[in-house]
């Protein structure tokens, strides 16, 4: 994103923690508090179970656990390996149409639905880093696998997820790598790759861009692949960050990465995803030392960051906001809700809410991505998102502008009773506030929170298998999911 999308940085320094190891003690204990920001932090939506078990474990075992590789999921379709339609004829455009919105089915399913793993939120992270534009990519195949590159590249190799995009036909489409050529460069991808993905405004030039341009020229597209064409490609001498010679795009990589700006620039990109909106600069710089030492290897850096007594100090927790996917998924995923054609809630439902509320998956608003933070909410989109999660809860089936979606309504006693005691009322409304809210306990919220689930009756007479207990968790969950607690990670 641009340097000044998220306005001026704090002036004040929010902590004086830092990358040293979190240690649990009697300030800041390993409990359901900062358990459940590890796993907000890092999946949509942690379960009950999921927090309980975090609890019973320790911070260390629980990130290596996220940091797991995992297996490659199966395609949406067969039609991911057919080639990309030419010239589409005006009934092709609309099978692109419609294999592009199942992909986006596909992603949001795996977003809501995947088990303890980081891939899923880095796959999105990555998205929105070289965000490209499915409308104008226009080929389903080619987003799908690009998408899928991020996937397998979601905790490995910075460098070598730049060089991959350097010649991915996606990106080649989007930003006109594919037009540019000898004697007629197009300074699109160039300019991004040193503005947006590696270095920021300020570390180069008008004419480092455009040598670097030249330097990139030679690259098609055929079908799916991207192919080298020397005849298209400069081979002349140029210079580019201070560096002269008959350059490609591999050797203006690896200058790129050559310079310190290009991890510290990745690494506060990082640091906006898991900690805060704007970063601890000391702290950025430390994170990337640790980048550059291990030659841009990311499990490291995510790994320190997530295990730092930085990121688990108070003021941190609940400090980002949900963006529409965490606040769609996240909240379909904590509620145990099947994702799926005939389940609690299609996909499709989630994907359009998601859109609505101002996150469309596959396509950004522009090469900046989203800008996130306080622009998810807004008097517009807040009522929204109330509406979103009383349908979650309610699962009635029901129709949105002219769409009509298949609800199911999800097991609340199932939901419930995940937890620890659910036939206590004032042990259920603190555990079940506590998994679903970042912050502390809050005796005046506990308060509210056992009024609506009692709705006059004494605390003795809470039996979840009574009748009518549903429509009680019902509305204890509406109230919570309106809180302006819900509304942070």
């Amino acid at each position: 994103m641009r340097a000044d999308a998220l306005g001026p940085a704090p002036k004040l320094q929010r902590t004086s923690a830092g990358l040293e190891p979190y240690v649990p003690d009697a300030t800041q204990p390993w409990d359901e508090v900062r358990a459940s920001h590890l796993l907000r932090r890092a999946v949509f939506g942690p379960t009950a179970a999921e927090v309980d078990s975090a609890i019973r474990s320790t911070p260390q075992a629980i990130v290596s656990q996220l940091l797991e590789d995992q297996p490659e999921p199966d395609p949406p379709g067969d039609w991911v390996d057919d080639q990309p339609f030419v010239r589409p004829s005006s009934a092709e455009k609309k099978i692109q149409r419609e294999q592009m919105d199942e992909l986006r089915r596909w992603w949001m399913h795996r977003l809501s639905s995947t088990p303890l793993s980081l891939v899923e939120r880095m796959t999105l992270f990555w998205h929105n880093h070289f965000a490209t534009q499915a409308s104008e990519v226009k080929r389903p195949q080619l987003m799908f696998h690009q998408n899928r590159k991020f996937r397998q590249n979601a905790l490995g190799n910075f460098k070598s997820l730049v060089l991959i995009m350097n010649t991915d036909p996606a990106m080649l489409y989007y930003l006109d790598g594919r037009l540019n050529k000898k004697g007629k460069p197009n300074e699109n991808y160039a300019r991004e790759l040193l503005e947006l993905f590696t270095m920021g405004i300020g570390h180069y030039t008008e004419q480092d861009v455009a040598e670097a341009a030249r330097a990139l020229t030679g690259w098609v597209v055929e079908g799916q692949k991207a192919i080298f064409d020397p005849g298209r490609h400069d081979n002349e001498p140029k210079e580019f960050l201070g560096t002269l010679g008959n350059l490609n795009d591999l050797r203006i990589t690896n200058i790129i990465f050559d310079q310190p700006a290009t991890a510290e620039f990745i690494c506060r990109k990082l640091y906006r995803e898991f900690v805060y909106a704007h970063p601890d600069e000391n702290i950025v710089r430390e994170l990337a030392h640790i980048m550059r030492d291990n030659n841009y290897e990311l499990k490291p850096v995510v790994q320190t960051l997530l295990l730092s007594a930085h990121f688990f100090d108070a003021s941190t927790i609940g400090a980002r906001i949900k963006s529409p996917v965490e606040l769609v998924a996240g909240t379909a995923r904590t509620l145990g809700l099947s994702v799926a054609v005939g389940g609690h809630v299609g996909a499709d439902f989630l994907t359009d809410q998601a859109e609505l509320l101002g996150q469309h998956l596959l396509d950004p608003p522009n090469v900046n991505g989203w800008t996130g933070h306080r622009t998810w909410i807004s008097t517009a989109t807040l009522p929204k998102r109330h509406l979103h999660t009383d349908r979650l809860v309610e699962g009635k089936s029901h129709a949105v502008e002219r769409t009509w979606y298949v609800m199911q309504q999800p097991d609340l006693n199932a939901f419930i009773k995940s937890f620890p005691n659910p036939w206590d009322a004032t042990a259920l409304v603190r555990s079940v506030g506590q998994c679903l809210t970042p912050f502390s306990v809050d005796p005046k919220r506990d308060e509210l929170l056992l009024s609506v689930l009692l709705e006059g009756a004494e605390v003795y007479d809470w039996n979840p298998d009574e009748p009518g207990a549903d429509l009680r968790i019902a509305n204890l969950l509406k109230v919570l999911f309106e809180l302006p607690d819900y509304q942070l990670a």
